[in-house]
């Protein structure tokens, strides 16, 4: 789709006095998207526009599979001349039309502006390219701003944000709660390995305990204390009591999905080696049927050299490796993989490759 196309729609959004209400049709086709997960919307859905997102991948998660609402930022360039409405605004506009259509593979399920305005932009169900890791059980709301900027949360936005939280905490069973820590510290922090650490926490999670390696939103200025009490009083309001957090040890138990290329240096024309590790209880049943690898014949040059091997395989691990090869140097991404096992899908984090000369 053209990003000029949702403009017409989103127009409806930016003006005073239809700041918070979308047409009704848009607003039921939204929430039509999303499959029948549940019957009885209580608190009710809000109000929202449909805009469908480039990248997603296409799913059919259940309420046992979604464990969390997770909170970004938008970021991006912040313009000295002009104000921050009209930043936020336009940052807003922009942001929508770049989950349209970007060449990065990103989206997600929602993006919320500075006026109470909410798009869908990925059915719920669905899969969004927003987390990394921790794309499988989160359903992702950016939220059009700035991590640093105090003003990004206008009292318009977290009204709107409280809503959609509270109707997605009781439509998909997530715990209205902060959970602690990040993927460094705290009781929700997994060490796989020397190179990679895991968050394992649930309910309303920031961007930055997913990643807190290169992510810091939704900043230090975002209420987390007040928002989830926010959103816990909205349930109540409805007759509905707010999901408590797991005890850390039920949460840790999960099935972890990790990447690596493992061999130090890459070099042109040289094979090396994409590693798939499945940790958990009771993983020695999945076969290379149940991965979906990255697609790695999207990258020019890169070639296949040989399929799926399982190296290594017992009941709490199982190790994949694909070979892989290309003529050129320079840098590429290869997204996560994705391992269904015990009804559920986990994924891996991507994974950048250097290739020198």
């Amino acid at each position: 789709m053209n990003p000029k196309a949702f403009l017409p729609a989103l127009a409806l959004f930016l003006g005073a006095a239809v700041a918070h209400l979308a047409p009704a049709g848009l607003a039921s086709h939204a929430a039509a998207q999303n499959g029948a997960v549940w019957e009885g919307a209580t608190p009710p859905a809000p109000e929202m526009i449909w805009v469908p997102a480039q990248h997603y991948r296409k799913g059919n998660r259940t309420p046992e599979t979604v464990t969390s609402i997770v909170i970004h930022t938008t970021e991006g360039r912040f313009d000295p001349e002009r104000s921050q409405a009209e930043n936020q605004e336009r940052n807003f506009r922009n942001v929508v039309g770049y989950f349209q259509n970007n060449d990065r593979n990103v989206s997600a399920h929602y993006v919320l502006g500075p006026n109470g305005e909410i798009v869908q932009m990925v059915n719920e169900t669905d899969v969004a390219h927003t987390q990394t890791y921790y794309n499988g059980p989160g359903i992702g709301i950016e939220c059009a701003g700035w991590g640093r900027r105090a003003e990004t949360w206008t009292p318009e936005m977290m009204e709107a944000l409280v809503n959609l939280t509270a109707y997605l905490c009781v439509k998909w069973e997530v715990p209205a709660y902060h959970p602690e820590g990040t993927a460094y510290v705290g009781p929700y922090r997994v060490v796989l390995d020397e190179e990679n650490q895991r968050f394992t926490g649930t309910g309303l999670v920031g961007h930055f305990q997913v990643q807190p390696w290169n992510k810091t939103d939704p900043g230090p200025h975002f209420p987390w204390e007040e928002f989830s009490e926010r959103v816990r009083e909205r349930i109540r309001a409805y007759g509905g009591e707010p999901i408590p957090l797991p005890e850390p040890e039920e949460v840790a138990e999960g099935i972890h999905a990790t990447a690596r290329i493992k061999e130090d240096t890459v070099q042109a024309g040289e094979p090396f080696t994409y590693e798939l590790t499945i940790r958990g209880e009771d993983v020695e049943g999945v076969s290379a049927e149940d991965i979906i690898f990255p697609a790695f014949d999207v990258h020019r040059h890169l070639e296949v050299t040989s399929e799926p091997e399982r190296v290594h395989s017992s009941a709490e691990r199982v190790v994949y490796e694909v070979t892989l090869s290309t003529p050129r140097a320079g840098s590429m991404g290869l997204s996560a993989s994705r391992v269904h096992l015990h009804g559920a899908w986990h994924d891996s984090q991507p994974v950048g490759v250097r290739v020198a000369e």
